[in-house]
């Protein structure tokens, strides 16, 4: 095939996960038809077009020709990509180009476009991996056309350069009439009856046929509708577990309040200006699409409108288009929360790793014990991982917050002032001044990759919003009220961002948060446990004023057996009685009853592989397209282990990093393979949680902090299972952790013989 060219309808099935592109992946060949597409070669060219197909449909047509955007990707890259490609165009098909991520550094001139075709920098791969840029040519002819021919590795900003190949579309284009015409063969749909297909609403269900007064007039519980009909003149903080529909309740309030501010305002008012931030760019794209579902006829304005009267985006990607880093050549490491502090873990571990070879002689006579064993630790064990995060934390929320770089100053202040009990655990003068040394070559290191962290862009936006220049453009630029969704996994630094962004400084703050502390698997939230907690007053600290605090019960996610499980894990959170943003797990399941979860204990980490990725692949078979299969890794070390083992790889697709998740589209035939953080905000039918260990949890200073962040893990890896959980833990790295012993106990969850495997 020269080319393959996809209506509108198909892109938006591949996008949903409707539809399988394993062929085109694997070798560039044409896929199966099926129910949803018809597929069918004319000539040179492939065609893959919905079953309602009208000829005024947008057409979107990717060249396969070695110079094209897929020809030279390996097949990983050419996932991401093409995954990339079909969004974009659902973008610019539905007016959203402002909403293509600011990861994929978008560049627009006249009728082209290009944008990343992967991530920049991979944290598993050493850095920076740039596979090219896929340069798109628009046109219209009876209806959009989108043209992708070109893979530009140069990274020329000026399109114009690029030449389509106009006889290749125009060839393209002339045999779509006569692939419309033409029957499929029998062998093409001779497959039909192994494939697999979800629903578009998965992996994550959304009810986006209901519009959002009937989701507020039959849906919502009264909480929710109390949380919805508060007014703006102050915040709300909007707490409960997983499953409770926080998030569907901050569209729904979003929504209401901007078509009720717009609706009341006069000729001479400006439009009112909303802003939704999440954490991660899944998570934006997923409330964006909320938004589509429940307010058809005025969301693309909402979106759209220039200026946007409601921006939904990353706290990252809000910096970067008002820093404009792009302009000095910089490259932020990453948009995405969680990818761009795994990119940074990874630099820093090499960094510590030569640091103990050159000046750590001098300081460590002088460092505690603890200390030094967590620097000398091996750099893949989970107890240096721990140390990466704890150091990392301290850049972003103390060094980098205080403007600590090379003034002695502020330098001598730090190593010698009391710490507070927030703060990461540093005994001793030396400790400092290695922590400060430790810093010093990190900002080296992003230097000289002519990049720049996500925890440096949020002081530097800090430093914005706190200038003349933004004081003087804050009612313009500003937004009137900022939805906040995720706030668990925001860290003290990031909060204090949210109230700066408001038009006005009277008055109490219209910031409207979502959170479940006990989802964050990091100590961002309050860095509990502590002695002196309440002491530490978030709320102060984010300047959000006096906010109402209302708690959602009610959880239509999953089953009352694994609403039980989760209460007996909620049971064992260290430090949960230290504070009231803690609260007991309170969730009372409305669904249906289901099976009862299940503890399995396997010999080792190649049984573990062998036997419970064998096992989700079965499951996945015999689910077809009634449900979709996770398997969960509670262990950061064991999971890069797993991803190299080399056999099952075609039965699974490995998400890494959220901002992956964002970027690759569903695959219908395999089942998924993650770390529960990763997956946050999705759901599926069965989830396996593997690594659920007593070893997953290192003894030292930290072990308190280590562990309530191994049963965040946990908690939220086990939430993301609707009907079915199993839980799986290995003899090898000391059998199944403690922290599911009450849930044993309870008899919320069966104990298997050892080494025995649920029925599929």
């Amino acid at each position: 095939m020269k080319t393959i060219t996809f209506d509108e309808k198909s892109v938006q099935a591949v996008s949903a996960g409707q539809f399988d592109l394993d062929p085109l992946y694997a070798t560039l060949t044409l896929p199966s038809s099926d129910e949803t597409a018809k597929c069918v070669l004319v000539g040179d060219h492939g065609y893959v077009l919905s079953r309602t197909f009208q000829h005024r449909d947008a057409l979107l047509t990717v060249s396969l020709e070695p110079d094209g955007p897929l020809a030279s990707l390996t097949q990983q890259a050419r996932e991401e990509a093409l995954g990339r490609l079909m969004k974009c165009a659902t973008m610019i098909v539905t007016g959203r180009t402002r909403s293509i991520p600011d990861s994929w550094r978008a560049w627009h001139q006249k009728n082209r476009l290009s944008f990343q075709a992967d991530r920049r920098f991979r944290s598993g791969e050493g850095g920076r991996t740039d596979a090219g840029r896929i340069v798109v040519d628009l046109s219209t002819d009876l209806g959009q056309r989108l043209f992708a021919f070109r893979l530009d590795r140069s990274g020329v900003q000026d399109l114009s350069l690029f030449t389509p190949p106009a006889e290749l579309q125009s060839s393209a284009l002339a045999g779509v009439l006569e692939a419309m015409r033409q029957s499929e063969s029998q062998t093409t749909l001779s497959g039909l009856g192994n494939q697999v297909r979800l629903d578009a609403s998965l992996p994550v269900k959304i009810q986006a046929q209901m519009t959002v007064d009937e989701w507020f007039d039959s849906r919502l519980t009264a909480a929710q509708r109390r949380f919805v009909e508060h007014p703006l003149t102050s915040g709300v903080k909007l707490v409960g577990p997983a499953g409770t529909g926080k998030t569907i309740a901050l569209v729904v309030k979003c929504l209401r309040d901007l078509d009720r501010a717009n609706g009341e305002r006069s000729g001479l008012n400006s439009a009112k200006r909303f802003l939704f931030l999440t954490h991660a760019a899944k998570t934006a794209s997923e409330v964006e699409n909320l938004i589509l579902g429940m307010a058809p006829e005025h969301a693309i304005h909402y979106l759209a409108a220039e200026p946007p009267e409601l921006v939904v985006t990353t706290l990252w990607s809000l910096a970067n288009r008002q820093m404009r880093y792009d302009l000095d050549g910089l490259t932020p490491v990453s948009l995405d929360g969680h990818d761009g502090r795994e990119f940074q873990a990874d630099l820093l571990n090499g960094i510590i790793d030569a640091y103990l070879t050159e000046d750590w002689i001098a300081y460590r006579s002088a460092c505690s014990e603890p200390f030094v064993n967590y620097m000398q630790s091996p750099s893949e064990s989970k107890v240096r991982r721990f140390f990466l995060w704890e150091l990392l934390n301290e850049f972003a929320c103390v060094l980098d917050a205080e403007g600590v770089k090379g003034q002695s100053e502020l330098r001598e202040k730090y190593i010698g002032e009391k710490r507070k009990t927030w703060m990461m655990l540093l005994e001793t003068r030396e400790e400092r001044q290695v922590v400060l040394d430790l810093y010093d070559r990190f900002r080296a290191e992003l230097r000289s990759l002519k990049a720049i962290g996500g925890d440096q862009m949020v002081t530097d936006f800090l430093n914005l919003l706190d200038s003349f220049r933004w004081e003087a453009t804050r009612e313009k630029e500003g937004y009137d009220a900022v939805f906040v969704d995720e706030l668990h996994l925001f860290n003290r630094q990031e909060r204090m961002v949210f109230r700066h962004l408001l038009r006005t400084t009277e008055g109490n703050p219209a910031v409207f948060v979502a959170y479940d502390a006990k989802q964050s698997p990091r100590d961002t939230f309050l860095n509990l446990p502590s002695a002196d907690a309440k002491q530490l007053d978030f709320w102060r600290d984010a300047k959000l004023g006096k906010a109402e605090k209302i708690e959602l019960v009610d959880v239509f996610r999953y089953t009352p057996q694994i609403a039980k499980t989760l209460s007996c894990i909620d049971d064992e959170f260290p430090g949960q009685d230290l504070d009231d943003d803690w609260p007991k797990y309170s969730g009372i399941s409305r669904l249906g009853d289901g099976p009862l979860p299940t503890l399995c204990i396997l010999p080792s980490t190649v049984a573990t592989y062998t036997l419970v990725f064998n096992h989700a692949k079965a499951i996945q078979r015999s689910l077809g397209r009634a449900g979709r299969v996770a398997v969960l890794c509670a262990s950061n070390e064991l999971f890069g282990r797993y991803l190299k083992f080399s056999e099952l790889r075609d039965s699974f697709y490995a998400i890494t990093s959220r901002d992956e998740a964002s970027s690759i589209n569903a695959n219908a035939r395999r089942f998924l393979f993650s770390m529960p953080e990763y997956v946050a905000g999705m759901q599926f039918d069965t989830v396996l949680l593997i690594d659920v260990n007593q070893g997953e949890v290192p003894q030292g200073p930290y072990a308190a902090a280590a562990l309530r962040k191994f049963a965040a893990q946990v908690y939220l890896g086990a939430s993301r299972a609707e009907r079915r959980l199993e839980i799986y833990a290995s003899k090898q790295h000391g059998g199944a952790a403690s922290l599911i012993s009450k849930a044993v106990f309870a008899k919320a969850v069966e104990t298997l013989p050892d080494g025995e495997m649920p029925a599929v």
